[in-house]
């Protein structure tokens, strides 16, 4: 798998608790986690970038100020989420061509679980690719580690299960496109702003990033270029 940005630290898996249960609608609640890592005790606040450019921006994310907006139909949260596409009624598989026409595109998700730290401010728990594969199964590898659940889609809503993963009790959420403003400071003072756009599962934030390859970042090789 190629390397689309620095996975902080190694992890041990400590994976706890039961499945099972119904799941309850948690679109606005941060689910509770069972990774092992010291970069997520109660006195780090998030993944701190040790290559980090001391004249680089810093920036602020106004959670408060956010907006929102469902996905309204399981075609739109397919062609946002989904490794592959199907159809949902005979299950035969829709080829994706978006970075090559002679070559299928998949879809891998850079994805950043969310944390709420105070009261209208999050940070990061954990972030790295994120696959959501047509056999039920998803897959989240952070530091190199893959964590692993099922996923079903129910109308609109996605229900994520995994034993790590709240409490191990079904996760639900609609799945939404969020925009963000940022405000940004320079070295020298300087104030900036801008919207940054992802995608929303609950406490998971993503970016959709179409590649050749299932479950990791490739551009288009169009194999048959030279043909």
């Amino acid at each position: 798998m190629t390397t689309f940005q620095k996975i902080i630290g190694a992890v041990l898996a400590c994976l706890i608790g039961p499945t099972g249960a119904v799941a309850q609608s948690q679109s606005s609640e941060m689910p509770l986690v069972s990774f092992c890592d010291p970069l997520m005790s109660s006195d780090d606040r998030g993944i701190e970038r040790s290559d980090r450019d001391e004249d680089e921006l810093s920036e602020r994310r106004r959670y408060d100020l956010e907006q929102s907006e469902p996905l309204t139909t399981p075609e739109n949260i397919m062609d946002v989420m989904f490794e592959e596409k199907w159809s949902l009624e005979t299950g035969e598989p829709i080829a994706r061509y978006e970075l090559c026409s002679a070559e299928p595109s998949y879809v891998v998700l850079w994805t950043k679980l969310m944390r709420e730290v105070d009261a209208g401010e999050l940070d990061v728990d954990a972030e790295g690719y994120m696959a959501i594969q047509k056999d039920g199964a998803f897959e989240l590898v952070f530091a190199k580690r893959p964590y692993t659940g099922s996923w079903e889609l129910d109308g609109t809503e996605m229900v994520l299960s995994a034993d790590w993963l709240n409490k191990g009790q079904p996760y639900r959420s609609a799945v939404e496109i969020v925009e963000t403003p940022v405000e940004t400071t320079d070295s020298e003072g300087k104030q900036n702003s801008y919207t940054e756009t992802m995608y929303r599962l609950g406490a998971f934030r993503f970016f959709r990033l179409p590649t050749t390859l299932k479950g990791a970042e490739r551009d288009c090789s169009c194999a048959n270029a030279n043909n």
